[in-house]
């Protein structure tokens, strides 16, 4: 049989689960938005999103199991996985530009009206951009730089690190014994000299300069410190998110203008949840060293790409529906 680069796996059944989840909770958003059954569409909601979660991190540790732990995942695929999520991205930038294309087209519309059109319309207020927005505007840009620090850190880990962590535990007990036979040590070599050189012919250093294991578990902590710091900013965002619709003055029945406002809003602020949900998977595996000793941080590629994603989504909603309306 010809070798393609792919390992055939066996059947997974998170997509559905997922695509069921993902179902339900645009289901229940669609019912709520309609009215009516307003309480069992929420209680619908959040049954929806608890699955879609599970599913998602059932998924997750599959995954991580296949491709850290059995090794099955091969340089293609690991290739593919990239580039599927690039064009998952792609899809993204493709659903938030129908919500700006509807922003605009109405807001464009209501002001082509002369003497008589503003955006928002008469008797709604535009939201002040220079409170929680411009707060949470500093917020997820300070964790996008935070989560790229984190990503530096795992760069660092995976390239000057050994294969395996018992290259740091066979040194050692290396020195060890080498310190105790002392007297058998040529003369012009000290211990650090044989211990390399015994390395070497071992294999295990393969010719290539390993950072000391004290080093990398500095850049493990700073790995650690920053994506926890990235997951703090991210969930102080949403919780000042909340407080600006508890004190809004407007609902999602206030004309276009409300209707719109909630959708981009809402909708980036689900991404935003599951960013968190991305990053924290990421944080467990850092901590579990899955992105050391010269394994693959796609993953955590992929959850770095989302989280950059989110934070320019939500420049093009500070700027479309927050100032905009506010200023001109």
């Amino acid at each position: 049989m010809a070798r393609t680069g792919f390992t055939v796996l066996k059947s997974s059944p998170w997509p559905i689960y997922v695509s069921l989840g993902v179902l339900g909770v645009v289901s229940s958003f669609i019912c709520a938005v309609h009215g009516g059954m307003m309480f069992y569409s929420l209680l619908s909601a959040l049954f929806s999103w608890v699955f879609l979660m599970g599913s998602l991190f059932g998924w997750w540790m599959d995954m991580i199991y296949e491709g850290n732990f059995k090794g099955h995942y091969t340089s293609r695929v690991k290739q593919n996985l990239w580039w599927g999520f690039i064009m998952f991205v792609v899809s993204e930038v493709f659903f938030f530009g129908s919500f700006f294309a509807s922003w605009y087209y109405y807001g464009v519309g209501e002001k082509s009206q002369v003497l008589l059109g503003s955006w928002p319309p008469v008797g709604i207020s535009a939201m002040d951009p220079w409170k929680i927005p411009s707060v949470n505007t500093v917020l997820l840009l300070s964790s996008g730089v935070s989560v790229t620090w984190c990503t530096k850190c795992v760069e660092c880990m995976s390239k000057f690190s050994p294969n395996n962590y018992n290259f740091f535990l066979f040194k050692e007990q290396l020195e060890m014994d080498m310190a105790k036979v002392g007297k058998k040590v040529k003369k012009g070599r000290n211990v650090k000299e044989n211990v390399q050189n015994i390395l070497k012919e071992k294999k295990i250093l393969m010719g290539k300069y390993f950072m000391k294991k004290k080093d990398l578990n500095s850049l493990r902590n700073q790995a650690l410190v920053s994506m926890f710091l990235s997951l703090g900013l991210g969930s102080i965002f949403m919780y000042l998110q909340s407080l600006e619709y508890r004190w809004s003055s407007i609902c999602i029945s206030d004309s276009t203008f409300g209707g719109c406002f909630f959708i981009l809003t809402g909708f980036h602020g689900m991404h935003v949840i599951l960013g968190i949900c991305f990053l924290s998977v990421c944080w467990v595996r850092i901590y579990y060293n899955h992105f050391s000793y010269r394994r693959s941080y796609v993953g955590l590629k992929c959850a770095v790409l989302y989280w950059h994603f989110v934070d320019v989504v939500w420049i093009g909603v500070f700027i479309s529906v927050y100032l905009w309306p506010y200023f001109f």
